[in-house]
């Protein structure tokens, strides 16, 4: 890891060159409340002044909402094509639970049985520029331990008021430096600073779970119906908790038939776990049919399954979830219950 200051006067220099040179992908305003990433062509758009998001960004630029996996020929021979399109892109501005949910996802997709090479690709040409930035009223990172990013970005900035404090992750990070920004060695001063920065950062989360023992104690609530009950009395079950989650992967692969019958393409698009007829097979049955099964469920996936699987969690913190859930349920106060249902 190196660490550099750029001064604020130059950011913008430096910005500029890279939304000239590359596709570029940032923080744009979408209403009074929210952002969106989105491509920018002009500085002028972007706009890093932003709490939250409605979908996870780099989710949708890696893991795409739908895409087309194969187009295939039906003659007297099947001709597969693969559907590959990943142009080199920066993605600029998303926070540290951003990072880290990318970099679950990264995981989840390279390192079982098989490669999704859709999701590889993209990866590889997507450099990213995170940016620190004040959570939420909803984001509970840090009882997560995802406030902090150690790895998957080319460049982490953290903005001291008239500087950024510049963490440089990658060779591909260091070389947009030095090609793009007049951005100088750390000094003594600016890592304290920077310290005094993320002392406060860590200090402003108002969303807190207690995450001791949960590991153990899901185990103890988990045939608990009436907990699961009260849990989710006011689920709908609309599957939005998924579809803004940055780590959720679950998705359905239809096929779309020319009226030949002679060309087709399989398509890939998000699903969600919470959906009634995600759990329903051939014949009728339904291994989840109802909402407190779907959300117990989904709880272990987000906070226990990938402990064993990868030694992480898959649940960030980031409060997306909390935002977007018509009924407010709300993950941070329902992982307390837990903790509060043992003590009792």
């Amino acid at each position: 890891m190196l660490y550099k200051v750029l001064k604020k006067d130059d950011s913008k220099e430096f910005l500029s060159k890279l939304i000239s040179d590359y596709e570029f992908i940032g923080p744009v305003k979408k209403d009074r409340e929210t952002h969106d990433f989105l491509r920018i062509n002009d500085i002028k758009k972007l706009d890093t002044n932003y709490k939250r998001t409605t979908i996870a960004p780099a989710k949708k630029i890696l893991f795409l909402p739908s895409e087309t996996l194969i187009q295939y020929e039906i003659n007297e021979d099947v001709k597969i094509n693969p559907v590959h399109n990943a142009k080199e892109k920066i993605l600029f501005g998303i926070d540290a639970c951003d990072v880290n949910g990318m970099n679950f996802l990264d995981r989840f997709f390279s390192e079982f049985e098989i490669i999704d090479e859709p999701y590889t690709s993209r990866r590889k040409n997507l450099m990213v520029i995170g940016l620190d930035r004040m959570p939420s009223e909803t984001n509970f990172s840090i009882s997560m331990g995802m406030e902090y990013a150690k790895d998957g970005f080319d460049i982490f900035l953290t903005d001291l008021g008239n500087r950024y404090f510049v963490r440089v992750g990658t060779k591909k990070g260091n070389d947009l430096l030095a090609k793009y920004a007049s951005a100088v060695n750390a000094s003594q001063e600016d890592f304290k600073d920077y310290d005094k920065f993320m002392d406060d950062y860590r200090k402003s989360f108002k969303n807190k779970a207690d995450t001791e023992n949960f590991y153990d104690n899901y185990e103890l609530i988990y045939d608990d119906r009436k907990f699961w009950d009260k849990v989710a009395k006011d689920c709908y079950s609309c599957g939005s908790c998924c579809l803004v989650c940055p780590t959720c992967f679950c998705f359905n692969v239809r096929d779309d038939m020319e009226l030949n019958l002679k060309k087709g393409s399989k398509i890939r698009e998000w699903d969600s776990c919470m959906i009634p007829g995600y759990g329903l097979v051939a014949g009728g049955h339904n291994f989840r049919p109802d909402k407190e099964n779907r959300l117990k469920q989904r709880y272990r996936c987000k906070l226990k399954t990938f402990e064993d699987r990868l030694g992480t969690n898959s649940c960030v913190g980031c409060g997306r979830c909390i935002e977007a859930c018509l009924a407010k349920i709300n993950i941070a106060e329902d992982i307390n219950a837990v903790k509060k249902e043992v003590s009792v």
